[in-house]
């Protein structure tokens, strides 16, 4: 089989199978198995693959085809400009979640410190953690996890990147802090039970349910989140969480309730996608 003709049988095979953009996705299938660019299978189209590519390549184009996301194929994915392992044990790390690192990154750098401790609660690939270990100074990160599989794949990430992370394996609505921390982060779970079985079959039939369902409204760790604020916060230490569609205002005032100041920050289709709270008191 040539480059031409593995991309004509696959983009036929993941279009009979209603995979939007089949050329494409046929084109990064095949230069992921051959470890090239993109560009290069154009420029080489008669070139032969070798049994071993033609079988990875028919494996890969059919775990496309019956839906599993490309990124579980690939075993990798790209944030904050860092490539980080993924698989079906953890949420692929998506776009919209660097709207938090980098609002987080911003707030450390207005408030240095000798040492700033951080907390991140359901940490998943690491992707969270790692980006702030990597890009801030002076910081202590701590990440948390209830699972064991996700939690070596964060570590795993840690090593690749050359940062050092303090994870715990814990559940957090159960959880006791023993520490204060500077920041707490998460992007927690927030699809409200009922609407789990309504998701894109992509993330409802490949992504970890647990760290999808938020419970009866979805809501249920910002709940614990604005519980434990106080608790786990040194005053004028902040919270930066995700949220989904909609989801702001009313996370906004589970926090008020508690007595932090709130605001949102828009992701770059203008919708409020993280909420920011702050625990009174100065920060030092």
């Amino acid at each position: 089989m040539t480059v031409q003709e593995a991309l004509e049988w696959a983009c036929h095979t993941l279009k009979e199978k209603s995979i939007e953009t089949p050329a494409r996705e046929a084109g990064v299938l095949l230069a992921f198995v051959l470890s090239q660019e993109f560009s290069w299978l154009y420029a080489h189209p008669r070139h032969k693959l070798s049994t071993g590519q033609e079988e990875k390549f028919r494996d890969s184009v059919g775990q496309r085809a019956a839906g599993m996301p490309f990124q579980y194929i690939s075993n990798k994915q790209e944030f904050m400009s860092l490539d980080f392992y993924v698989d079906a044990n953890c949420l692929i790390p998506r776009a919209d979640t660097e709207v938090l690192v980098e609002a987080a990154l911003a707030w450390i750098q207005a408030h240095p410190a000798e040492r700033m401790r951080v907390l991140e609660v359901g940490t998943g690939s690491g992707a969270i953690a790692v980006s702030i270990a990597r890009y801030s100074e002076n910081t202590e990160v701590h990440a948390m996890d209830l699972s064991d599989s996700a939690l070596r794949i964060a570590q795993e990430n840690a090593r690749k990147h050359q940062v050092h992370i303090h994870f715990l394996k814990a559940d957090f609505l159960a959880w006791e802090p023993d520490n204060t921390y500077s920041l707490l982060l998460s992007n927690p779970p927030y699809i409200p039970h009922h609407q789990l079985k309504g998701l894109m079959p992509g993330v409802r039939d490949y992504e970890p349910h647990m760290a999808l369902d938020g419970g009866e409204d979805g809501l249920l760790f910002y709940r614990a989140i604005a519980q434990k604020a106080n608790e786990l916060l040194l005053p004028g230490g902040a919270i930066f969480t995700e949220v989904g569609i909609n989801q702001a205002e009313q996370v906004m005032l589970l926090y008020q309730q508690h007595g932090l100041e709130v605001r949102s920050y828009k992701d770059l289709a203008g919708i409020d996608r993280v909420v920011f709270a702050q625990r009174a008191g100065k920060y030092s």
